[in-house]
């Protein structure tokens, strides 16, 4: 297994941080991920998603060169998490496949626990790509690696699990990237995911339906248009409507300016 030094100062490496940076490593393959982006991702980019990034002129500079900046975003409906996977391509992409540049994401832990989450049933496929499970633990040890920027979807499931009827409505979400930007004194970047709704059009969820099916490790289901033909093919469950994915780069954010309180 590769090791990384922490890079800068080792404040807050804790012994529990350091035992846990296998996470680096573990299962992220760089040239599987970026043969994924260009044989594939590109395509979607470009033909069926037409993804567009408007405000970004250049990738941001770190605000703590010892630190990754922390990108957050939202989901704007129900559908399997395509947003995310077009962004993180799309940021790839951008940073001309540099991953200094790039983002790493931290994905709810649900999505890689079940088999049938990992898209098309591919083993360990969003670990691959070098998500990492989206635990505290898990996101203050990335703030050690030095090597990719992260990006995060505070909202969690709740965001792509949301109803369209609630599309746009931020759901309650973690407050973690606001602890460790003031901790590690690193910034904070928003990004508007506009049009993810359309992925899976009209698509409603009732709790007690998606109690049932948490059981086997999905964390919902979506009602909609294509739900009666689920089983005949359930392969629809990771189709997406060629929704037109805008992401809007939006304000930069420096919590650990806002506030004289001590961490703790």
């Amino acid at each position: 297994m590769n090791e990384v030094q922490p890079i800068g100062s080792e404040f807050g490496l804790t012994p529990e941080i350091k035992a846990n940076q296998k996470i680096y490593f573990e299962y992220f393959d760089k040239d599987y991920s970026q043969t994924l982006a260009i044989h594939f991702g590109e395509f979607l980019m470009a033909y069926y998603f037409r993804a567009r990034v408007i405000g970004l002129d250049e990738l941001p500079e770190r605000s703590n060169p010892d630190r990754p900046l922390i990108y957050i975003s939202n989901h704007s409906g129900m559908a399997f998490p395509w947003d995310g996977m077009m962004m993180t391509a799309r940021f790839l992409r951008e940073a001309g496949y540099d991953w200094k540049k790039a983002i790493r994401p931290l994905a709810a832990p649900m999505l890689s626990s079940s088999k049938l989450m990992n898209p098309f049933l591919v083993q360990d496929l969003w670990k691959k790509v070098g998500a990492v499970d989206a635990t505290f633990l898990n996101f203050e040890t990335m703030l050690f690696y030095n090597h990719s920027n992260l990006m995060l979807y505070p909202e969690g499931i709740a965001g792509i699990g949301k109803g369209y009827n609630h599309k746009y409505e931020l759901q309650r979400f973690s407050s973690s990237f606001v602890y460790n930007s003031i901790k590690y004194r690193t910034d904070v970047l928003s990004i508007l995911t506009v049009n993810g709704e359309n992925i899976n059009p009209h698509s409603y969820s009732i709790k007690w339906i998606d109690k049932l099916v948490n059981k086997f490790g999905i964390p919902f289901l979506p009602l909609g248009l294509l739900t009666p033909f689920l089983l005949l093919q359930p392969w629809l469950f990771y189709f997406a409507f060629p929704a037109k994915l805008t992401f809007v780069m939006g304000k930069r954010y420096k919590p650990y300016e806002m506030t004289d309180k001590s961490i703790e």
